[in-house]
């Protein structure tokens, strides 16, 4: 197996009295080698190998694991750091994090914000009770996370802590649009339409298909916000990795994202009838938007249109790409053609 990278440190043994010997660590893809002298101490990487940090003046100085205690320089671990990657289980969440603010108790877990000591910055934590929560669950959220962890509008998962009574998973700081404050012209904004529905919701889809991942929560309250104003994907606890491809499962996500417009447009009485399941003529959305929101919401999976139909759909054609800020072609109807930064920061609150 190739090796990732190499540095020097110094490693104590639970059982010799803090006694330091001088070595080198190495680690692949999957390993860890530690290398004393002659001896080579292999390490696989997994959730099974519990690691603790040791934080002083917003420096990591050591890491703890099995009977070892390495010592090493702060660029070394955070570079070690940043290649476990989620891959093994932290324990000690305080000796990392601190300011811990609860924001939310949501069905089985705890939402709460709180403060790396490394860099400052504010994450989100999301707290789950082990009696409450299946642990095969936790990793198979673990798994997903990491699955899709390259792609923008998922939330990017930063940490994993265990405790002996709870897991903790740490986020990025995002934030929920509260949809009902914000103001009619903003509402109406076909940007605003566009980068939810488009750019983010149905190419996210695309990535959960093409990945062979289920998520059965695709809605308003699990799409949030980045500092960078990024529309993301949460609620991950609601998903599933699949062994294949499955059209049930990919058509009932679909069929959420015309769910998704629908509310969009229903926000403020924006389109003038109430959707009945029964009766999807009685929708008017303009420029083609009752064409699309119809195909995605066809109970005959012979006749819905998968996602390819739906991201290349006529509806979406009436955004000029190339205008900034994203100006409508047609006036059917009138609708402002863009948010103001000021009139969307105001209905934020920090709670995913």
């Amino acid at each position: 197996m190739e090796i990732i990278d190499t540095f020097q440190c110094l490693i104590s043994f639970q059982d010799q009295d803090n006694y330091s010997h001088k070595a080198n660590l190495q680690f692949t893809t999957t390993k860890i080698n530690l290398i004393l002298n002659t001896q080579c101490f292999e390490i696989e990487i997994s959730y099974k190998l519990q690691l603790k940090w040791k934080c002083e003046e917003n420096k990591l100085i050591s890491m703890h694991f099995q009977q070892f205690t390495i010592q090493a320089g702060n660029e070394d671990l955070l570079k070690f750091k940043k290649h476990l990657d989620c891959q093994t289980t932290y324990i000690g969440i305080r000796e990392i994090y601190d300011n811990v603010i609860l924001i939310q108790q949501k069905d089985n877990a705890k939402i709460c914000s709180l403060k790396s000591k490394l860099d400052g910055k504010m994450y989100i934590c999301k707290c789950y009770k082990k009696q409450e929560v299946e642990k095969y669950k936790i990793y198979e959220q673990l798994v997903i996370l990491r699955k899709l962890g390259d792609f923008k509008n998922v939330a990017q998962i930063i940490d994993f802590y265990e405790s002996s009574n709870s897991y903790y998973f740490i986020f990025e700081q995002m934030n929920r649009i509260h949809y009902s404050s914000l103001s009619h012209e903003d509402i109406q904004s076909m940007m605003f339409v566009y980068s939810i529905l488009y750019q983010d919701i149905l190419c996210c889809v695309k990535m959960l298909i093409l990945n062979h991942v289920f998520h059965s929560q695709i809605n308003l309250s699990n799409i949030v916000i980045d500092n960078d104003m990024n529309c993301k994907l949460a609620g991950f606890e609601h998903a599933e990795l699949l062994n294949e491809k499955n059209a049930i499962y990919n058509s009932l996500m679909l069929t959420m994202v015309g769910h998704i417009m629908i509310k969009l447009y229903q926000i403020n009485n924006l389109y003038r009838y109430q959707y009945n399941s029964k009766n999807k003529q009685q929708i008017f959305i303009p420029d083609y938007g009752n064409s699309l929101v119809q195909g995605l919401l066809e109970t005959d999976l012979n006749q819905q249109i998968n996602i390819e139909q739906a991201l290349s759909h006529e509806y979406f054609e009436y955004f000029d790409y190339n205008s900034s800020p994203m100006m409508q072609q047609q006036i059917v109807p009138k609708l402002k053609s863009f948010i103001t930064q000021q009139s969307l920061s105001l209905p934020i609150e920090s709670n995913i």
